[in-house]
């Protein structure tokens, strides 16, 4: 009896990990988490001889070995970068892309507003940023006065969420945009946001009802 209880844990918690990896948005995280469901799961199968519980996860966490070494391959191979600029008072992709991530967005930006017509971008100059020429970042800034950029937006996509794009706007692009002694400043308005800045080399100022202020200046 002890043992036939032990088998249900076994596969419940494979249930368990299953269920759990499908409110995963990030592909990554959704793989792994699944393949482990299903080794526990497919251990649940053969435990109580059933050949197609056993065959399905076993299929299952094949597939999804096979598709984290794909993904594992794209990681380590050198990714191709770009920059689009656009204007985001007339171009309409810009507009459905904040729309259609607005609620992720204010996630980590929970004051943006994307109205077209009265929003935060209004005033901004903005970029994508390409991988593999999709567009997985999009940043918006203003000019202040003097050597000043103040970044509004900094957002990528979930599945491109790996400091990457961040980072190759920080190091390669500003150039374009800036001369050397300009400073850059944002406010990380979440806790998750402010880790992302201090990451990118963005120094602490104060904090305030906005959020943490921080500041990078561009070398030369």
């Amino acid at each position: 009896m002890e043992i036939q209880i032990w088998y249900e844990v076994i596969g419940l918690v494979g249930s368990l990990m299953v269920a759990l990896s499908m409110t995963m948005r990030h592909i990554k995280t959704l793989r792994i988490i699944n393949l482990v469901g299903c080794l526990f799961f497919g251990t649940y199968g053969i435990l109580i001889h059933s050949l197609s519980v056993t065959l399905l996860n076993l299929f299952t966490a094949g597939a999804n070995i096979y598709f984290l070494v794909n993904l594992h391959i794209e990681e380590v191979k050198p990714q191709t970068f770009d920059i689009l600029f656009k204007d985001p008072q007339i171009d309409e992709y810009i507009r459905r892309f904040v729309l259609f991530y607005a609620k992720d967005i204010n996630k980590f930006f929970p004051a943006f507003d994307p109205d077209p017509e009265n929003g935060t971008l209004i005033g901004t100059e903005c970029c994508f940023i390409l991988r593999q020429t999709v567009p997985v970042s999009l940043v918006a800034y203003k000019r202040g006065a003097g050597e000043e950029i103040s970044v509004i937006l900094d957002y990528a996509v979930p599945a491109y969420r790996d400091f990457k794009s961040g980072s190759f706007f920080f190091d390669s692009v500003v150039s374009q945009i800036a001369s050397p002694g300009t400073v850059f400043s944002a406010v990380g308005e979440v806790p998750a946001h402010s880790a992302y800045l201090r990451k990118l080399g963005f120094k602490e100022i104060f904090e305030d009802e906005q959020g943490i202020h921080f500041r990078k200046e561009l070398k030369g």
